[in-house]
Order: structure tokens, then C-alpha cells, then sequence
């Protein structure tokens, strides 16, 4: 089956529990990517990371992706996918125009993104990146099998890590 959408190239009704599960798995999206991109950008929780080779800057970031994780998967999984709920509602109740309910989702999702400043708003971008690709790519109804996946996906990378920390010393 494909995303119920008019002639006119509007959304129309998605139940909430399709909505939900997309939700879902946005944030095991964003949670991978965050993760990976945090990490790269601070390498060194306390330490000066501007003088790091690529290589140096590299073995940080996969050593540390699991300490960031442990931190940012819940609130992504907790306050991103309510946060993203409540900008989906709020954007489909203020328009029926598919392009003013991204806009107005987008300002909203950056908006709930500014709680930790530049730490949350990558978080709430990425959220925002994955929720809309699914939301205009996935042309299949999202089953719970799909869903109850997802978060293997973090999961995996949160493993990753810790071998790599465990091999490496």
C-alpha cells in the first residue's frame, strides 16, 4: 500500500499509530547518526580536540560514541519522538498544504531543538530528516515488525563501540 495522498499532492489522514511507529523509527535514525556525527565533532569530553589528526580525531570519536549514546537515546526516544508528535499535530491542524506543514514542522522541531542548544538542535534536525524521508520515500505501511527493529540499528552501533573500546584498551 502507498502513503494516502490526494490529487492536489496533500496528506491526508494517517493514523495515529502508523504515525507513532514512523516516530519510532525516526529517532533509532537520528540516534545512529547522532551519535556517529557528536562523537566526530567532540571527540574529547574534557580535552582540547582542535589539535587531533584525522586518524587521532577517528579512534576518539568510535571510543566515545557509546558514552554519548547512553545519553542521547533516551532523550531522543523520549523527548524527540513527543516533541516530534506534538510539531506534526500542531503543523496539520494550522494547514492542509503539505509544503506550509514541513515549513511549520521544521520551525517547531528546531524550536523544541534549541532545550541544549546546538547538542539537541543537530539531534531535532536529524529527527526531522529521517521522520520526512520516511514520511515522502516509504511508500509501504509501517508494520510492528519494522518498528520493533529499528532500534537494532543504535544498538548495533552502541556495540560497536564498546568491542572497539574493549579491543583497543
Amino acid at each position: 500500500m502507498s502513503i494516502p495522498i490526494n490529487e492536489a499532492g496533500k496528506l491526508m489522514y494517517i493514523p495515529f499509530r502508523q504515525l507513532f511507529m514512523r516516530k519510532i523509527i525516526s529517532a533509532a535514525i537520528a540516534t545512529f547518526f547522532f551519535s556517529i556525527i557528536f562523537a566526530w565533532v567532540e571527540p574529547e569530553l574534557f580535552g582540547d580536540s582542535s589539535m587531533l589528526s584525522i586518524g587521532s580525531r577517528s579512534h576518539e570519536a568510535f571510543r566515545i560514541i557509546s558514552v554519548y549514546m547512553m545519553y542521547a537515546a533516551p532523550a531522543i526516544y523520549l523527548y524527540g519522538i513527543a516533541t516530534s508528535l506534538i510539531s506534526e499535530v500542531i503543523a496539520r491542524a494550522v494547514t492542509q498544504r503539505q509544503w506550509l506543514q514541513l515549513t511549520v514542522s521544521t520551525i517547531l522541531h528546531c524550536g523544541f531543538g534549541l532545550i541544549l542548544l546546538h547538542i539537541s538542535l543537530i539531534a531535532a534536525i536529524l529527527f526531522l530528516l529521517s521522520d520526512t524521508i520516511i514520511s515522502t520515500k516509504w511508500k509501504q505501511i509501517i508494520n510492528v515488525n519494522i518498528t520493533l527493529a529499528s532500534p537494532l540499528l543504535p544498538l548495533f552501533l552502541w556495540l560497536l563501540s564498546v568491542a572497539y573500546i574493549n579491543i583497543t584498551g
